[in-house]
């Protein structure tokens, strides 16, 4: 099984981008408001151009205390990977919030233009090898086009986390109206039902929707009915996506 972020990579640099005049504008007013949120929150604003793999690194007083990022203020990297930074974070955290932003960029799809600006993930991550437990909370951003819907631009912000926030790996929430859309940890041992979970192994062992019913005394009309459900729950296009993501997880 490949690494998420491997699978998060080829995501979101294999889009089939389109040119727009707005794409300029967009990455203009982007970096203004990466730029600004440090000036504000002392913290780390990561810029990522997914259309040419480059990220703009923008360094607050967050940075001096982890001593990253020395160079300069802001960094272009060409990578959309912060890995300076990644590697002074818990790699687990790492992976859940990778997770996380993979199961994001399946929801930004079936969301309307208009609203993706009101949808973010944030995610907590601990540092690594720190007795004191101190960690950083880090919301992520993703800004498409009118065009495609393809996610142009991604746009992390890392800062402090002060009050030291209950907040297990991660969510994914609705900043409009206070939702959440799809919460980690906790969340994710009610996200399938029981009997989703049992259709899932099997899927995964290769069996097939008439084989399941059999096995499970129910009808094929009910075995496909939750393989539907499995993939509007989880956004994604097909149980071989499903199975792999839920194995990622631990659901499976």
């Amino acid at each position: 099984m490949k690494p998420i972020q491997s699978d998060l990579n080829e995501k979101l640099l294999q889009q089939e981008f389109s040119i727009t005049d707005n794409e300029n504008i967009q990455l203009k007013k982007c970096r203004e408001i990466a730029q600004n949120f440090v000036e504000l929150e002392n913290g780390i604003a990561v810029l990522s151009d997914l259309q040419h793999n480059r990220s703009y690194v923008y360094s607050g007083k967050l940075a001096d205390e982890l001593n990253i990022f020395r160079d300069k203020n802001i960094l272009e990297i060409e990578s959309i990977w912060e890995e300076e930074l990644f590697a002074k974070l818990d790699s687990e955290d790492i992976l859940q919030k990778h997770l996380l932003e993979l199961q994001f960029f399946q929801l930004i799809k079936t969301i309307p233009f208009e609203q993706h600006k009101d949808y973010c993930v944030i995610s907590r991550l601990k540092l690594a090898d720190n007795l004191t437990q101190k960690a950083l909370l880090h919301k992520m951003f993703y800004f498409t086009n009118a065009t495609d819907k393809n996610v142009e631009l991604a746009l992390c912000l890392y800062y402090f986390d002060f009050l030291n926030s209950p907040l297990h790996h991660g969510m994914i929430i609705n900043t409009a109206n206070n939702s959440i859309i799809h919460q980690t940890e906790d969340g994710n041992s009610a996200f399938l039902s029981i009997r989703e979970k049992e259709i899932l192994k099997m899927i995964q062992a290769g069996k097939r929707s008439k084989e399941i019913a059999e096995l499970l005394f129910i009808s094929i009309n009910t075995v496909n009915r939750h393989r539907q459900n499995i993939l509007e729950k989880m956004r994604v296009g097909n149980t071989i996506e499903a199975c792999t993501m839920a194995a990622k997880l631990k659901w499976i």
